[in-house]
């Protein structure tokens, strides 16, 4: 079974390494700035900082994989949340894109350490 801190450290070096490539190396804040729409970009945040959020927890150094993985759930849930009210809003795509991604990466992180293929 995979450990929990290197599927952390892995997807969040991907998510990381999106970030980079979407944005062409420039701030994330210069393209809200701009009032540039960048769904793709936030999307690869969103992934960074739900996998941010799960570390601050403490789940790297969570004993078991089955309780790394019910964090994750717990806070994927939490981000679903958080989804549905700023699409209940009509928030911008860029914050939908933001909170997908998180969900995402949470929901993978899940998936790889509980459910191993």
């Amino acid at each position: 079974m995979p450990e929990p801190e290197a599927v952390l450290r892995e997807l969040g070096s991907e998510a990381m390494r999106a970030m980079e490539q979407a944005s062409g190396g420039s701030s994330v804040c210069s393209f809200t700035k701009a009032g540039v729409s960048v769904p793709g970009l936030k999307y690869a945040e969103g992934r960074w900082a739900a996998l941010r959020e799960l570390r601050s927890q403490g789940v790297e150094s969570a004993s078991a994989a089955t309780a790394a993985g019910a964090a994750a759930a717990t806070l994927a849930d939490l981000w679903r949340g958080h989804l549905a009210d700023v699409q209940q809003t009509g928030a911008s795509r860029d914050w939908v894109a933001y909170r997908s991604g998180g969900i995402d990466a949470l929901t993978e992180f899940e998936d790889r350490v509980r459910y191993p293929h």
